[in-house]
Parts: C-alpha cells; sequence; structure tokens
C-alpha cells in the first residue's frame, strides 16, 4: 500500500489522508480475528508507527496532536508486548545458528520454554475481548481526531520544517549513541531514525537522492532493530536463573550477543553518517525542492 503524498493535495491535507487510511487498515487487521494473530498485530504496529510519524512531521504545536499521540502510544505498547515475545523466539534461533556453541541443547531447550511462556502470558494479558475492544475503540477516535489535525506551517513548510525536526533529533541522538555507546541510546537514535525514514517515505518519488537516503535509512533502522533485539533476549534470559543454571552459560551468551552488536551498531553508523553529517536545514529544504520540483512536473503535464 502506497504510503506517499499526492502531487494534486496539499500537504497537510495528503498527511491527514495518509493516517485516516493507516488507522483504518490497522481496525481491519485487528478485527480479523478474535484475538488477533501474530502477523495482523505486526502489521497493526506498522500502522500505529506510520501515524506517530505523520503526528512528529505535523509537530506538537499542531491543534489536536497531543492527544492522539497519547492514544497511540498506549496501543503502541499493547501491541510492542506481543510483537517482542515472537521476536525473542527469532533472535535466539538466529543466535543460536551463527553461534552454535554458546548454549548447549538443554540450556537451548529451557531458554524455548522460557520464551514460550512469556509469549503465552503477553497474549494471555491482552487475550481478553475488552482490550481488543478499548484498541478499536481509541484508533477510531484517532481516526476522527485526524481531519482536524492542522499544523501551524502550511504548504511545502509543512514537510521543511518536519524534515528538518526529524533530521535533526536524528543527528543529535547518533552523537549520543557513538559519544555513549549504550543499549538505551543506540535504541533511541533506532526510534529517531525511523521517524525519518517514513518521513522520507511520503517523498519518495520525487528524486533518486531522496530513495538512496530512504534505503539507507532503512537498512540502518533494520540492524539496530537487530542489536535491540539481542538486548531485549540477554536481558530475558539473565533474569531468569532456571534458563542458564551454569553462569557460564550466561557470560557465553552475553559475549556472543556482544560481538553482534558491535558489528551490528558499527555497519549502522557507517550506513547513514554521510546523511547526519550535513546541517539539518539544508537537508530539509534540498528533500523540500525535490519534491517541489517533481510535484511542479507532474501537474505541468497533466494540463490539457
Amino acid at each position: 500500500m502506497s504510503f506517499q503524498l499526492r502531487p494534486d493535495e496539499s500537504i497537510t491535507h495528503g498527511l491527514r489522508r495518509l493516517a485516516r487510511k493507516q488507522l483504518e487498515v490497522a481496525r481491519g487487521e485487528l478485527g480479523r480475528t478474535q484475538p488477533p494473530r501474530d502477523e495482523p498485530v505486526h502489521e497493526a504496529r506498522k500502522c500505529v508507527k506510520k501515524v506517530r510519524a505523520i503526528l512528529q512531521l505535523i509537530d506538537d504545536d499542531g491543534r489536536g496532536v497531543q492527544r492522539s499521540e497519547k492514544r497511540l502510544r498506549s496501543i503502541n505498547r499493547i501491541l510492542s508486548d506481543l510483537r517482542d515475545a515472537d521476536v525473542m523466539m527469532e533472535t535466539l534461533a538466529g543466535l543460536r545458528v551463527r553461534h552454535p556453541h554458546v548454549l548447549n541443547e538443554r540450556a537451548f531447550a529451557r531458554a524455548r520454554r522460557r520464551l514460550s511462556v512469556r509469549k503465552r502470558d503477553a497474549a494471555r494479558a491482552v487475550g481478553r475481548a475488552n482490550t481488543w475492544k478499548a484498541v478499536d475503540r481509541k484508533l477510531r477516535t484517532v481516526r476522527r481526531d485526524a481531519k482536524g489535525w492542522h499544523p501551524d506551517h502550511h504548504g511545502v513548510g509543512v514537510l521543511m520544517r518536519g524534515l528538518r525536526s526529524a533530521h535533526r533529533r536524528g543527528r543529535d541522538a547518533m552523537k549520543q549513541a557513538e559519544q555513549k555507546p549504550r543499549a538505551e541510546n543506540f535504541h533511541a537514535w533506532r526510534k529517531e531514525i525511523k521517524a525519518l525514514w517514513y518521513a522520507m517515505r511520503l517523498v519518495e518519488r520525487s528524486d533518486p537522492s531522496v530513495r538512496r537516503d530512504i534505503r539507507a535509512l532503512n537498512r540502518a533502522e533494520t540492524l539496530l532493530g537487530d542489536d535491540h533485539n539481542l538486548v531485549v533476549l540477554c536481558e530475558e534470559l539473565s533474569s531468569d536463573i532456571t534458563v542458564c543454571r551454569d553462569p557460564v552459560d550466561v557470560d557465553r551468551l552475553r559475549l556472543a550477543a556482544d560481538r553482534d552488536q558491535c558489528h551490528l551498531r558499527e555497519q549502522a553508523i557507517n550506513r547513514v553518517r554521510y546523511m547526519f553529517r550535513r546541517r539539518s536545514g539544508a537537508f530539509a529544504r534540498d528533500v523540500a525542492r525535490a519534491w517541489k520540483k517533481w510535484r511542479d512536473e507532474r501537474l505541468r503535464n497533466r494540463r490539457p
């Protein structure tokens, strides 16, 4: 499904249209089965993230934005708990393939059982019908409120200001992660990269350089996502002494994860360093100019 602005609509109207569309898709995914299965939950979560990225573009001064952001955060927490349980099992399997001697067969089986229980508990916690009715009600409310979202700026100014803010947040988060390479700093940087990635996707058709940046952001976000999954997995398994009964097992697990994380973080930085070396204002101005040029050309070609 296209997540792009149309050349024949105002940017404000396009942002509201896309937000309402994504919220409707999220409702449809979660309503397919009761309770929702893993894949619909994953798709609905992506839709919610897109809408939150649109809200950041509109910025906190836009009318009607803060209440919607609060509701979307609440929805995202519910969906994230379910998704994290799935991802940890995938991450454990990948870690075992890359480092087959980290956990022996018994430790690996105990770890899988632990994660299966975690997934079952997460599903049970949100398995009540009232939970999903509340989620659907919040999605419906945000979709209704999206009609009244009004950014303080107009025209291309909405895009320029939003991109400049997203780029600046990403650049600052990258500096913080490089200076203090802690897991929470890289996770914070990943979230800013994803917000900028979604914002850039809105104008993906405008220029090859924009599409190049989108690919770089996507790859960096994926690498940092794998990094975060390793952090969450190690925290989960280390919290239960019945999984890794021998301290050696815990040490091996952490060392293997640390090696993978160093590589993932280095790759992510190298992918987007060129982009965040630029000034945020110049970066946003170039993207907005490319979009405006592409839009004007399309509109001229449509005229009789």
